[in-house]
């Protein structure tokens, strides 16, 4: 009987120890998934940042400095204007496209938001008339590029390079006739093109700011412009998303322009 009871006894202890142990573990294994979990939030907040929502685009007036409306025939032919748009950190173009001898150059083209480089030369230096209407095939969705103003020449292109995201002036706009500095191909030598000196590439305004050499792939986003009453406003940008937005508008509120965009000669 004494033999029995202090068996018992130990069996007890023994218990106890191995209870003890466990719940020792048990706490330890608690303490690192709670740190873990507490670690791995903010690690993947810094590799998944929240996506701002999509705000619709803001319908913006063109403005000069002084606060006058950019007027469509007040804008010189072959001259490029800047202004920002649908954010304040997205600059683009503003163009009246024309040819060797500044006539307005009216455009409508179809294209697509992927396609491969042209490699031609530009459209403007084998121009026939003072239009160019045409299709560019590709690959993903087609839009229309279109000219406004009296001669359907007035246009507006993003001015962040497709391929790295160089933004003007290392992208810059040359008119026809007018020497590009640095020109990596003859094809582009003669102006009439958007030319980017980061890696070479190269778009062609008088088509819709097609890809005409890689490495791009891409063409430049086409800000939709509207004419009211003569002056010009900001509506839209369609196209290929502009570089390195998941989209165009996804950006807190305070970042989209307001219901004026400043217009400044470049």
């Amino acid at each position: 009987m004494f033999e029995y009871a202090r068996m018992k006894v130990k069996l007890v202890v023994a218990m106890s120890k191995v209870n003890r142990r466990d719940f020792i573990k048990l706490l330890g294994v608690t303490g690192l998934a709670g740190a873990t979990v507490g670690l791995a939030v903010p690690v993947i907040k810094y590799l998944m940042p929240s996506i701002p929502r999509a705000h619709p685009y803001p319908v913006t007036k063109l403005v000069w400095s002084d606060g006058r409306p950019v007027r469509v025939d007040e804008l010189e032919v072959n001259k490029r204007y800047i202004f920002f748009y649908p954010l304040k950190s997205t600059p683009n173009f503003l163009i009246n496209l024309g040819d060797a001898n500044g006539n307005p150059v009216s455009i409508r083209v179809t294209l697509y938001t992927t396609m491969t480089p042209l490699n031609v030369e530009p459209a403007i230096l084998n121009l026939k008339g003072r239009s160019i209407e045409l299709t560019i095939t590709g690959y993903g969705r087609s839009y229309v590029v279109e000219g406004v103003g009296p001669h359907k020449s007035i246009v507006a292109y993003s001015a962040i390079c497709q391929h790295f995201g160089c933004p003007y002036p290392a992208m810059d706009f040359y008119p026809p006739g007018k020497p590009v500095p640095l020109a990596r191909s003859e094809i582009v030598a003669k102006g009439g093109v958007i030319y980017c000196t980061c890696h070479g590439g190269a778009y062609d305004p008088y088509r819709g700011a097609a890809v005409l050499l890689a490495p791009p792939q891409r063409p430049l986003p086409f800000v939709k412009l509207e004419e009211r009453n003569g002056e010009l406003w900001a509506v839209e940008v369609i196209g290929a998303t502009i570089f390195g937005k998941f989209c165009n508008t996804c950006a807190e509120e305070e970042e989209l322009v307001g219901p004026e965009t400043v217009v400044r000669e470049a």
